[in-house]
C-alpha cells in the first residue's frame, strides 16, 4: 500500500481532554496520523492548535509499519464509501425521474380521458335540452 503523508486533515480528535492552554483555553489529545508521527499523540489548542507531544517517543517499526497500512486501509474505505453514496444518490435520482415519467404518462392519460369525459357530459346535456324541448 502506499503511504501518504498529509497535514492537519490527518488528525484525529479523542475524547480525552488535555491541560489548559497558555490562552486559558481548553485543550484536547489528538492523534496524528501523517507518516512521521503516525499514531503519535499531541496537545492541541482549537486556538493555537499543536502545544506539544503527549506521547514522548516517536511510532517505530513494526507497529508504525501497521498503522501506515491500517490508515492507508481506512482512506481507501473512506473514498469507496464516498464514491458509494455518490452511486446511491445518483441511482436514486434517476428511479424518481423514471417514476416521475410514470406518473407524468398516467397522469397525461388521465387528463385525455377527462377531455373525453367533459365531451361526453356536453353532449349528454345537449341531448336532454333536445329532448326536454320536444316534449314540453
Amino acid at each position: 500500500m502506499m503511504s501518504q503523508s498529509s497535514g492537519s486533515d490527518a488528525n484525529s480528535i479523542s475524547r480525552s481532554w488535555g491541560p489548559v492552554c497558555s490562552c486559558g483555553r481548553a485543550t484536547t489529545i489528538t492523534k496524528a496520523w501523517t507518516n512521521e508521527n503516525l499514531g503519535r499523540r499531541f496537545v492541541r489548542c482549537g486556538v493555537h492548535g499543536f502545544i506539544n507531544w503527549a506521547d514522548a517517543e516517536k511510532p517505530f517499526g513494526w507497529q508504525k509499519q501497521s498503522l501506515l497500512e491500517a490508515r492507508d486501509e481506512i482512506r481507501q474505505l473512506s473514498e469507496c464509501i464516498k464514491a458509494l453514496r455518490e452511486q446511491k444518490v445518483s441511482v436514486s435520482v434517476s428511479g424518481s425521474n423514471d417514476h416521475l415519467k410514470k406518473y407524468e404518462e398516467e397522469n397525461n392519460k388521465l387528463e385525455e380521458e377527462k377531455k373525453k369525459l367533459v365531451e361526453e357530459k356536453k353532449k349528454l346535456e345537449e341531448e336532454k335540452k333536445k329532448g326536454n324541448s320536444v316534449f314540453h
